[in-house]
């Protein structure tokens, strides 16, 4: 690649981190990763502040408030050395808010046809999106339990007590299934988690705060469509995952844990930038 060709890329994409590389520029063994131009923030041009002069705490969402507080923060050692890491972590947390934002999307819509239309449809769009959500999650799981966060944040499993509870999921569904990768399960708690994130799992349901919401007997199917259009909005649509303890099992709804887990987030990417 000719340094014309690299010049003209990299003008197009305002960044030069990168071109001393793409130009062939050789890296004594000795140097470290850290000293590298591509983990300065300083090179890289597109960190901007997208919400200049609004308070941190008023940016939503959370995702958006901490890219923000990277880019007001661009003079911190840290992000001189380690911009790579702390730039894939803000990266996880988008994710995050997107897939909830999808999937509260289908939740809304799932409100509105009951169990008639294309029901069957979203649904299976709603476990999509609920397994993206947890690889997500688990890897910013794994963002936490790094070196590099580990030796900057000391408090940092403290700080992320529902990222940890919840990452099971992905541990044993949407990473790999415990029915396929078991670890020590019996073949019934494989079935029974491979059900419980699968489209023929069945649905499950948790009230919110304040509603009640019972299926009464006898319903006419008229009844039925408008108490499973209410469902969709007085509970949330929680996923379980049981274990061969009968004492021991998890729940997870991304409408419920989503906040939490964004300002845990939130918490450990302003420990480490600090």
């Amino acid at each position: 690649m000719s340094s014309g060709v690299v010049e003209c890329f990299w003008e197009k994409y305002n960044c030069h981190a990168m071109k001393p590389i793409l130009e062939g520029t050789q890296t004594s063994q000795s140097q470290t990763k850290t000293s590298s131009p591509i983990n300065d923030i300083n090179r890289w041009h597109y960190v901007i502040d997208e919400h200049p002069g609004v308070e941190l705490d008023a940016i939503f969402p959370i995702s958006s408030r901490v890219a923000c507080f990277i880019a007001r923060n661009k003079d911190k050692q840290v992000l001189k050395q380690h911009f790579l890491n702390v730039q894939g972590a803000v990266e996880m947390l988008k994710g995050l808010d997107y897939h909830h934002d999808n999937f509260m999307f289908i939740i809304g819509e799932l409100a509105k046809i009951g169990i008639f239309g294309d029901a069957i449809g979203l649904e299976t769009k709603l476990f999509h999106e609920t397994v993206a959500y947890l690889n997500r999650l688990g890897q910013f799981y794994y963002f936490t339990r790094s070196s590099f966060v580990k030796e900057r944040c000391l408090t940092v499993e403290s700080l992320t007590t529902s990222i940890s509870k919840h990452a099971v999921f992905r541990m044993k569904h949407s990473a790999h299934r415990s029915i396929d990768a078991p670890k020590g399960e019996s073949e019934h708690i494989q079935m029974a988690q491979a059900l419980s994130m699968s489209v023929i799992g069945g649905k499950m349901f948790s009230p919110k705060p304040g509603q009640s919401h019972n299926l009464a007997p006898n319903m006419t199917v008229a009844e039925l469509e408008e108490f499973q259009k209410i469902s969709w909005k007085k509970c949330y649509r929680t996923f379980q995952l049981i274990t061969d303890n009968p004492n021991v099992f998890y729940n997870f709804s991304p409408e419920k844990e989503h906040p939490t887990i964004m300002q845990e987030g939130l918490s450990v990417l302003k420990q480490l930038v600090k």
